[in-house]
Protein backbone atom coordinates (compact mmCIF):
# COMPACT_ATOMS: atom_id res chain seq x y z
CA UNK A 1 0.00 0.00 0.00
CA UNK A 2 2.79 2.41 0.92
CA UNK A 3 4.65 1.67 -2.36
CA UNK A 4 1.55 2.52 -4.37
CA UNK A 5 1.01 5.87 -2.63
CA UNK A 6 4.70 6.72 -2.99
CA UNK A 7 4.59 5.80 -6.71
CA UNK A 8 1.57 8.07 -7.29
CA UNK A 9 3.30 10.89 -5.41
CA UNK A 10 6.45 10.54 -7.56
CA UNK A 11 4.41 10.50 -10.77
CA UNK A 12 2.56 13.64 -9.63
CA UNK A 13 5.85 15.44 -8.97
CA UNK A 14 7.28 14.39 -12.35
CA UNK A 15 4.15 15.63 -14.10
CA UNK A 16 4.37 18.93 -12.26
CA UNK A 17 8.04 19.36 -13.23
CA UNK A 18 7.23 18.60 -16.88
CA UNK A 19 4.47 21.22 -16.85
CA UNK A 20 6.81 23.81 -15.37
CA UNK A 21 9.47 22.99 -17.97
CA UNK A 22 6.97 23.43 -20.82
CA UNK A 23 5.80 26.75 -19.39
CA UNK A 24 9.35 28.08 -19.10
CA UNK A 25 10.37 26.92 -22.57
CA UNK A 26 7.29 28.48 -24.16
CA UNK A 27 8.33 31.92 -22.91
CA UNK A 28 11.50 31.78 -25.04
CA UNK A 29 11.68 31.28 -28.78
CA UNK A 30 14.50 29.12 -30.06
CA UNK A 31 15.80 29.80 -33.54
CA UNK A 32 15.89 26.75 -35.74
CA UNK A 33 19.49 26.98 -36.92
CA UNK A 34 21.32 28.05 -33.74
CA UNK A 35 19.22 26.82 -30.77
CA UNK A 36 20.01 30.10 -29.04
CA UNK A 37 17.38 31.97 -27.10
CA UNK A 38 16.10 34.95 -29.04
CA UNK A 39 14.61 37.70 -26.92
CA UNK A 40 12.50 40.57 -28.18
CA UNK A 41 13.55 43.07 -25.52
CA UNK A 42 15.77 45.17 -27.78
CA UNK A 43 15.65 48.76 -26.61
CA UNK A 44 14.45 47.91 -23.10
CA UNK A 45 17.49 49.71 -21.70
CA UNK A 46 16.01 52.97 -23.00
CA UNK A 47 12.24 52.39 -22.84
CA UNK A 48 9.91 50.21 -20.77
CA UNK A 49 9.43 46.68 -22.16
CA UNK A 50 6.22 46.44 -24.17
CA UNK A 51 5.91 50.18 -24.76
CA UNK A 52 5.36 51.34 -28.32
CA UNK A 53 8.82 52.96 -28.39
CA UNK A 54 10.46 49.71 -27.30
CA UNK A 55 8.46 47.75 -29.90
CA UNK A 56 9.59 50.13 -32.65
CA UNK A 57 13.23 49.75 -31.55
CA UNK A 58 12.89 45.96 -31.34
CA UNK A 59 11.60 45.78 -34.91
CA UNK A 60 13.62 48.46 -36.69
CA UNK A 61 16.73 49.50 -34.70
CA UNK A 62 19.81 48.54 -36.70
CA UNK A 63 18.01 46.05 -38.93
CA UNK A 64 17.96 48.15 -42.11
CA UNK A 65 14.20 47.78 -42.38
CA UNK A 66 12.16 50.84 -43.26
CA UNK A 67 8.77 51.89 -41.94
CA UNK A 68 6.18 54.58 -42.48
CA UNK A 69 3.88 56.23 -39.98
CA UNK A 70 0.87 54.51 -41.57
CA UNK A 71 2.64 51.15 -41.20
CA UNK A 72 3.27 51.82 -37.52
CA UNK A 73 -0.39 52.71 -37.05
CA UNK A 74 -1.40 49.38 -38.59
CA UNK A 75 1.24 47.25 -36.86
CA UNK A 76 1.31 48.75 -33.36
CA UNK A 77 -2.16 50.35 -33.18
CA UNK A 78 -0.44 53.62 -32.30
CA UNK A 79 -2.72 56.61 -32.64
CA UNK A 80 0.16 59.11 -32.95
CA UNK A 81 3.22 57.32 -34.34
CA UNK A 82 4.85 60.65 -35.22
CA UNK A 83 5.09 61.40 -31.51
CA UNK A 84 6.75 58.01 -30.89
CA UNK A 85 9.33 58.72 -33.62
CA UNK A 86 9.96 62.14 -32.06
CA UNK A 87 10.48 60.58 -28.61
CA UNK A 88 12.93 58.06 -30.09
CA UNK A 89 14.85 60.89 -31.76
CA UNK A 90 14.90 62.87 -28.51
CA UNK A 91 16.38 59.81 -26.76
CA UNK A 92 19.42 59.99 -29.02
CA UNK A 93 18.64 57.48 -31.76
CA UNK A 94 19.59 58.27 -35.35
CA UNK A 95 16.21 58.19 -37.09
CA UNK A 96 16.67 58.99 -40.78
CA UNK A 97 13.77 59.96 -43.02
CA UNK A 98 13.57 59.89 -46.80
CA UNK A 99 10.61 61.13 -48.85
CA UNK A 100 8.45 58.75 -50.85
CA UNK A 101 7.25 60.42 -54.03
CA UNK A 102 3.90 59.04 -55.10
CA UNK A 103 3.03 61.67 -57.70
CA UNK A 104 0.32 63.18 -55.56
CA UNK A 105 0.15 66.88 -54.78
CA UNK A 106 1.22 67.98 -51.32
CA UNK A 107 3.80 66.92 -48.79
CA UNK A 108 5.33 63.53 -49.62
CA UNK A 109 5.10 60.63 -47.18
CA UNK A 110 8.28 59.73 -45.32
CA UNK A 111 10.07 56.43 -45.01
CA UNK A 112 12.08 56.01 -41.76
CA UNK A 113 15.09 53.90 -40.75
CA UNK A 114 16.83 53.72 -37.39
CA UNK A 115 20.62 53.33 -37.59
CA UNK A 116 22.38 51.08 -35.10
CA UNK A 117 24.71 53.84 -33.91
CA UNK A 118 23.10 56.38 -31.62
CA UNK A 119 23.65 60.09 -32.15
CA UNK A 120 24.29 60.77 -28.46
CA UNK A 121 24.14 58.69 -25.33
Amino acid sequence: MFKRIYYVYIMFKLDKLETMKRALLSSFSLTKETNMVKSNTTGSKFFRVGSQNQQILANYWGTGKTFTLEGLTDKLDAMSPGARVHEIRESGFNVKSTPIYTGEVGRPALKYTISRRRVFA
